[in-house]
C-alpha cells in the first residue's frame, strides 16, 4: 500500500522545467544569463529576447507539452 501511494504522490507532484531543474529555478537562470552576458559569453542583443521567450514558456506551461517524461524534447510539438 505505502509503494502504490508514494506513486500517486510522485505524478502529482509538480514537474520542474528542465531550465529550472537544471539551475534550480528560473530566475537563477535569468541570473546566470545576465552574468553570461556581462562577461560577453552570451550575445546581449539576442540572448534578452531569448530569455524573455524562454520565461514565457516557464509561465504558461508550453515546455511541459514538449518535454517528455524520459527527459526529452518530443518531435513535432
Amino acid at each position: 500500500m505505502l509503494a502504490r501511494v508514494q506513486r500517486i504522490e510522485a505524478v502529482r507532484a509538480p514537474v520542474l522545467s528542465p531550465i529550472a531543474a537544471a539551475h534550480g529555478s528560473f530566475e537563477a537562470f535569468a541570473a546566470w544569463c545576465d552574468e553570461q552576458m556581462s562577461a560577453g559569453v552570451l550575445d546581449p542583443r539576442d540572448f534578452p529576447v531569448l530569455v524573455l521567450c524562454l520565461r514565457s514558456w516557464e509561465r504558461d506551461g508550453t515546455w511541459a507539452q514538449a518535454w517528455s517524461p524520459a527527459g526529452a524534447w518530443r518531435p513535432g510539438r
